[in-house]
């Protein structure tokens, strides 16, 4: 049996406390995926530098579009909702005849490129552009989430996960959600996952503790009665491994994806503005009643499955190693 040619691949990708870091999590599990180890160049500041660095990333020597002349990839591949620092980087590397994945969130910030993934729940017919990769059969998700979804492990009783992303808004809303569920449920367990960003003292979480998971969060959702998540790439992993789910959307982009997934049935939509006393009393409330409701959780789980099979960053990671065939081609034509 012959193995597959390793792939040479850059990554350029937005992350930081605004953009938050999804886009860096996503990134590194097409790595994974291909079988390679992540590097590439980050927008962002200092602090994301290290956060990324932590997280098992190389870093270029410069963060501009210089980098890619230094490193000659095989493929660039960006993911950055920015359409306009997006486009920087697609026409310097086709300048350089560098072959180009763009990865995009619900249709926004879309820049034509070579491959343009999109894995969203989206509204209306897929197209059938053979340059598009869309909807949910390509989300990127860590391959240790298809692992843990072939497990089907047992969970526990009584257990939430509040995972609502990278920044540091997380620590005091999940403290002010996992205070609204001890309430309601007093014999609770509440896990948090930590951000990347991490304050100097968290705040004390009622009935729980703050968990660290830089390697992603299939454990712990695997482990996990039912979850409170905003509605980045979390809300995904959690269908996939069939783990009933709370949405709250953190931003208003997310509540489309929110809206989207809770439309096929596959989550519960906690609506938002995410800091209003009404909304995480919405959570609160919708958290309570789905972790002693069976039947409701056997039809979330389900619904979610359905919806998600985790084997997306593979399939979009074949088609990454179909762009090699245009890097070849330019080679040869060259020579």
């Amino acid at each position: 049996m012959t193995s597959s040619p390793a792939v040479r691949v850059f990554f350029r990708v937005a992350a930081g406390s605004r953009v938050g870091f999804g886009h860096l999590v996503r990134c590194r599990s097409l790595a994974r995926a291909l079988g390679i180890a992540p590097r590439g160049s980050v927008r962002g500041n200092a602090a994301t530098g290290r956060a990324a660095t932590a997280m098992g990333w190389t870093l270029a020597a410069t963060a501009s579009t210089r980098a890619l002349a230094d490193e000659q990839p095989d493929v660039l591949v960006v993911d950055d909702p920015s359409a306009t620092h997006t486009a920087v980087w697609v026409r310097a590397a086709r300048l350089l005849g560098v072959p180009v994945a763009t990865i995009h969130d619900l249709g926004l910030g879309r820049v034509a490129s070579d491959l343009m993934i999109d894995g969203s729940v989206l509204d209306g017919p897929l197209r059938t552009d053979p340059a598009e990769l869309r909807g949910p059969a390509h989300m990127i998700l860590d391959p240790g989430i298809l692992a843990t979804r072939q497990r089907r492990m047992p969970r526990p009783a009584l257990q939430v996960l509040i995972a609502l992303g990278g920044g540091s808004h997380v620590y005091p809303l999940a403290a002010r959600i996992a205070r609204a569920i001890a309430a309601r449920v007093p014999d609770i367990r509440i896990r948090a996952a930590a951000g990347f960003s991490s304050p100097v003292r968290p705040p004390l979480l009622a009935r729980g503790q703050w968990v660290t998971a830089p390697d992603g969060l299939a454990h712990e959702l695997a482990h996990s009665t039912i979850a409170v998540v905003a509605g980045g790439v979390t809300l995904y992993e959690a269908c996939a491994l069939g783990v009933p789910a709370v949405a709250l959307a953190v931003t208003a982009a997310q509540h489309r994806t929110v809206r989207g997934i809770a439309k096929y049935g596959a989550a519960i939509d906690a609506g938002r503005p995410p800091t209003t006393a009404a909304t995480i009393a919405r959570v609160a409330d919708a958290a309570a009643a789905l972790v002693h409701d069976a039947r409701r959780q056997r039809q979330l789980s389900l619904r979610g499955r359905r919806l998600v099979d985790g084997r997306g960053a593979f399939r979009v990671a074949a088609r990454v190693r179909e762009l090699l065939r245009i890097r070849a081609g330019a080679t040869t034509h060259a020579a």
